[in-house]
């Protein structure tokens, strides 16, 4: 069986970006998730938000799958994943 984490929601307010808060929050997340022996991190992004699809795969995630009006204002997501195994 695998065990998958997931990031839901994060998000750094604007006079505070970078200052590495973003990528500091997610390896924090990831070192959860390796501890508790998760196998991948799975999240969503809008297709849109280009500073956080580099911050994701400057760390290691792939884009996995495109998500159709996957928001509420009909924009488009990426699906992203890394593998911890």
């Amino acid at each position: 069986m695998r065990k998958r984490g997931y990031i839901a929601m994060l998000a750094v307010d604007d006079s505070c970006r970078r200052k590495r808060i973003g990528s500091t929050l997610v390896g924090i997340a990831i070192d959860s998730m390796i501890a508790e022996q998760a196998d991948e991190v799975v999240l969503e992004t809008e297709v849109t938000n280009l500073s956080a699809l580099r911050l994701y795969e400057k760390l290691g995630f792939v884009r996995d799958k495109r998500l159709y009006k996957y928001y509420l204002n009909g924009v488009d997501a990426f699906r992203l994943k890394l593998w911890l195994t």
